[in-house]
C-alpha cells in the first residue's frame, strides 16, 4: 500500500502519466504492476507503523513524496508552456485560446505548440525513464515506512523551483520578445514620422509573423535548452531527497 501511494502521487502530477488521454484503467494497472515489481527490491523501514491512524498518516506521507517528484517534473513543462503564453501575449494572439484535452485547461496556441515540442524531446531523451528511475531511487534514499521531515527548507526549495522555472520561461521567450520589441520601437518611430499611418492595425499583421519566425529560428536553441532543463530537473530531485531525508 505504501509503494502504491508513492507511485500514485507521481501519476497525479507528472507529465505523460497524468494526461487525461491516458485511460484511468491503464494508469491503475501500471501503478499496481510497478508496485508489484518494486515490492521485492525496495528497502523497508524496520519500524513500520501499526494502527489505522498511523497507517493513514504514513500513506499520506508516501503520497506527498510522489506528489513532490511529480511537481518537479511538471514545473519543467509549465515553464516551457509559459514561454509560449508570453510570446502569444506579445504577438497579440493571447485571445486565440484552445481547450487542451490532455489537461482540461484553456491554453494559448503557441504555448500548447511548445508544450508538445518539449514533450516530444522529453520522450526522445528518455525523460520518462529518468522519472521512473527517480521513483526507484527514492525508495533507496527514503525507505518505505521511514519517518521524514517536511521542514521550512522544503517549502523554500519548492518556491525556489517555481521562481527558477519562471526565469527559464522568460529566457526561452526572449528571442521572440526582443524581435517584437524592435518592431514596436520601429512602429513608434513611424508613428512620429508619419502620423497618418495606422501602426496599431499594422502591428496586428506584423507581430504574429515576427513571433512565428522568431520561434521557428530559435527552435534548435529551444530543444538544446530542454535537455539542459531535464538535467536540472534531475538535480532538483536529488536535492529534494536530501532535504526530505
Amino acid at each position: 500500500m505504501f509503494i502504491v501511494a508513492r507511485i500514485a502521487g507521481i501519476f497525479l502530477l507528472a507529465p505523460v502519466f497524468s494526461a487525461r488521454t491516458f485511460p484511468a484503467a491503464g494508469k491503475i494497472a501500471l501503478i499496481i504492476w510497478m508496485s508489484a515489481v518494486l515490492w521485492f527490491v525496495v528497502p523497508v523501514s524496520p519500524a513500520l507503523p501499526d494502527g489505522s491512524v498511523m497507517i493513514s498518516l504514513f500513506l499520506i506521507k508516501e503520497l506527498s513524496i510522489g506528489l513532490i517528484l511529480g511537481f518537479i517534473c511538471h514545473m519543467l513543462f509549465a515553464a516551457i508552456q509559459s514561454a509560449g503564453d508570453i510570446i502569444d501575449l506579445q504577438m497579440g494572439m493571447s485571445i486565440a485560446t484552445a481547450l487542451d484535452p490532455t489537461t482540461g485547461t484553456v491554453t494559448t496556441i503557441l504555448g500548447k505548440l511548445l508544450f508538445y515540442v518539449s514533450l516530444t524531446v522529453f520522450l526522445i531523451l528518455n525523460g520518462h525513464h529518468l522519472l521512473l528511475s527517480a521513483v526507484n531511487q527514492s525508495f533507496t534514499v527514503i525507505p518505505v515506512g521511514a519517518p521524514i521531515v517536511f521542514s521550512q527548507q522544503l517549502v523554500l526549495q519548492m518556491i525556489n523551483i517555481g521562481s527558477s522555472m519562471l526565469l527559464i520561461a522568460v529566457q526561452l521567450a526572449s528571442p521572440a520578445l526582443l524581435l517584437i520589441f524592435i518592431s514596436d520601437f520601429s512602429f513608434g518611430i513611424v508613428s512620429r514620422v508619419a502620423p497618418q499611418v495606422n501602426v496599431f492595425m499594422l502591428g496586428f499583421q506584423v507581430k504574429p509573423t515576427l513571433g512565428l519566425l522568431a520561434v521557428l529560428f530559435s527552435l534548435p536553441l529551444l530543444i538544446s535548452n530542454i535537455s539542459v532543463i531535464i538535467s536540472q530537473m534531475a538535480q532538483e530531485m536529488v536535492r529534494m531527497f536530501s532535504i526530505i531525508k
